[in-house]
């Protein structure tokens, strides 16, 4: 699909570069990605305060864009950092990974993803690179309106401003990510629109956005990134062809209990703007997921002894972390320090389950049942079933 309306993207760069004050040019594919964005955005967000919400989100995201590529082009260095060898920590959502890929970013000798890093990768004018300043600040205010104003989404997927979350966030920069439908648009046709475009250039892009995060850090030093995103389960060959000694973690949760838990958050993300009723987020959630299955699935087979992935039942990893950590680490090529294990052990006393709330959800209130589920899912072995409450 081409030939969108070109006005809101234009309009939207022209803002970015004032407020940056840096005069360059985006590259035609993502300016048509923007227009795209917006094409959708105005056909599924039927009041002017929700297209208001997008634009300042859209703003954030130039501003970084053009803040990073100032930044690159003054230090190219930058594109020297080694970030082959990540922890990625993938599946389908709402099985584990969040307060997987938290616990393990609690060790200082890991590389962490905070909030406030991934909201704007590039610092603020006239602060240091290696401190938070504005940005953690930013990030707090953000936290904090989620958690008064949205407390479904907040007990859903709880945003902590200095704690770790999805890189995911990161591919909002390229506007091209298959997974950028979640982004506040659920719409089947920007989800067949985004599937048209190629699967590697987001993939690229936020690696060099890592490098750019890990040179502010004041480099390697020793410390693996850790990485999560559910989205990144139909694309193990593309995060192999950016970081080729990656390890994967695959936590895995009966999916009756993680369709209805991820429609469940879907539905609080898109309050009070998005006026989809509940089964249509049922639709698109199948719509999204099985295709990724699908290449996730299909990509292992391609890939199989050159993958390093470990499976891990749900269940098994909150009863017990530690032991299945420790095993994450050994297969990356490093091991669990006694300091790695105390922050960690520290973090999960600060998080006791159910701590940002709980959160209650059918498949019927999407209209989905679980042999619909079951049928989409079958080419898959999933676990056994669980009760239908999340904590």
């Amino acid at each position: 699909m081409t030939g969108f309306d070109t006005a809101d993207g234009a309009r939207a760069l022209a803002a970015a570069r004032a407020e940056s004050g840096i005069d360059r040019e985006e590259p035609a594919d993502f300016v048509a990605a923007i227009d795209a964005f917006y094409h959708f955005a105005r056909q599924n967000t039927p009041t002017g305060e929700g297209l208001a919400q997008l634009d300042t989100m859209v703003q954030r995201l130039l501003v970084n864009r053009l803040r990073f590529a100032d930044d690159l082009a003054r230090h190219p260095e930058i594109l020297a950092e080694n970030v082959s060898d990540p922890i990625v920590v993938l599946g389908f959502p709402r099985s584990g990974t969040t307060v997987l890929q938290r616990m393990m970013s609690a060790d200082p000798a890991m590389q962490s993803l905070k909030f406030w890093r991934l909201l704007n990768p590039a610092p603020f004018p006239g602060e240091a690179v290696h401190e938070p300043g504005g940005r953690l600040t930013y990030a707090e205010a953000v936290a904090d309106a989620i958690r008064i104003g949205n407390p479904a989404l907040h007990a859903a997927h709880p945003a902590v401003a200095d704690d770790a979350d999805e890189d995911w966030n990161l591919h909002h920069l390229s506007f091209q990510h298959v997974g950028h439908i979640y982004t506040g648009v659920p719409d089947p046709d920007y989800l067949a629109h985004l599937r048209s475009l190629p699967r590697r250039p987001s993939y690229a892009y936020v690696a060099d956005l890592l490098r750019y995060l890990q040179w502010q850090d004041g480099g390697r030093r020793g410390r693996k990134w850790i990485l999560k995103s559910p989205v990144h389960v139909g694309h193990l060959e593309e995060m192999l062809a950016f970081h080729p000694q990656a390890t994967f973690v695959y936590p895995r949760r009966d999916f009756k209990t993680v369709v209805a838990s991820f429609c469940n958050a879907l539905e609080a993300a898109g309050q009070p703007y998005l006026t989809r009723p509940p089964e249509a987020i049922g639709r698109i959630a199948l719509e999204y997921w099985v295709p990724e299955m699908h290449r996730f699935q299909q990509a292992r087979a391609r890939l199989g002894s050159r993958l390093k992935m470990i499976e891990v039942d749900y269940r098994d990893l909150l009863a017990d972390p530690i032991p299945h950590i420790r095993a994450f680490y050994l297969q990356a090529g490093t091991r669990l320090s006694d300091a790695g294990e105390a922050a960690i052990r520290a973090w999960i006393a600060d998080n006791p389950a159910g701590k940002h709330g709980i959160n209650q959800y059918s498949l019927e209130r999407y209209e989905l049942t679980e042999a619909m589920v079951d049928d989409a899912f079958g080419f898959l072995d999933a676990p056994s079933q669980e009760t239908q409450a999340h904590a």
